[in-house]
């Protein structure tokens, strides 16, 4: 007498995050992908230091301290951008519509890219302040501070994918999708504490200065560099992150929902 076979279980939600991050993660590092992870961040340290280094330190200003949170977190704009246009790639090609068809776990997707842009943010992170430790970056607070600096650079790239990602799903058109995340990012961060203290800006825009995430994330990364790791400095970036993340993943669901209805 036989015994009929057990029937096979469909892959979990482990399984399908695996198949589907390795995806990613050949997409973003590959050789191509590679210049937005690390040489741009190189890049554009080069430019930085060229331009402003002896006007810096002229001021007394220490250039690898104050400007290297500023270029990481210009390097994070790139990779959540970078991440949105992808998605836009994967829903022009019916990629969400074939998913759809298969016995995978709803949430993989946006789990497995998240982890993409986690490591692609930590990659950047890690490239930026390698280079900037050559122009005299350190993390002067010990190895606790330098674990949350490159936390809060994880959870801001995180931040701005789920806002990104809201209009990679939502604008059908390239051209439209490329302006949307092109244009605000040097508006954001001129009009932040990146390249000079608030109290320089005009009063009347010091409060928008004062209160940008860009700014809160940038004051919480030299806090956490440069030997002055206090809440105060570093809850607002967690609070800005924690509510770009709810608000914008919640409408990137309702987005996602829509594309693939």
């Amino acid at each position: 007498m036989t015994t009929a076979p057990a029937p096979v279980s469909p892959p979990g939600l482990v399984h399908d995050v695996r198949v589907l991050a390795e995806r990613d993660f050949r997409r973003s590092f590959g050789r191509g992908a590679l210049v937005g992870t690390v040489v741009q961040p190189l890049l554009f340290f080069g430019i930085f230091y060229a331009a402003f280094s002896r006007m810096l330190h002229a001021k007394g200003i220490d250039y690898g301290r104050f400007v290297t949170p500023t270029l990481v977190v210009q390097a994070l704009m790139f990779v959540a951008i970078a991440s949105a246009m992808s998605l836009a790639t994967d829903r022009g090609s019916g990629l969400f519509n074939r998913l759809r068809t298969m016995p995978i776990a709803g949430s993989s997707l946006g789990t497995a890219r998240l982890l993409v842009v986690a490591a692609e943010a930590l990659t950047s992170t890690v490239v930026v302040s390698l280079v900037a430790h050559l122009a005299g970056f350190r993390f002067r607070a010990g190895a606790a501070a330098a674990v949350g600096f490159l936390l809060v650079a994880v959870a801001f790239t995180v931040a701005l994918a789920a806002v990104t990602a809201t209009l990679g799903l939502s604008l059908r058109n390239q051209e439209a999708l490329a302006a949307a995340l092109y244009l605000p990012y040097l508006p954001l961060l001129v009009v932040s504490t990146g390249f000079v203290p608030a109290a320089l800006f005009p009063h009347w825009l010091q409060p928008v200065v004062r209160n940008s995430p860009v700014s809160a994330v940038i004051d919480a990364l030299r806090a956490l560099s440069g030997g002055d790791p206090s809440a105060g400095r570093i809850v607002p970036a967690v609070l800005w992150c924690a509510g770009l993340t709810l608000f914008f993943g919640w409408t990137t669901a309702r987005a996602f929902r829509k594309v693939t209805q």
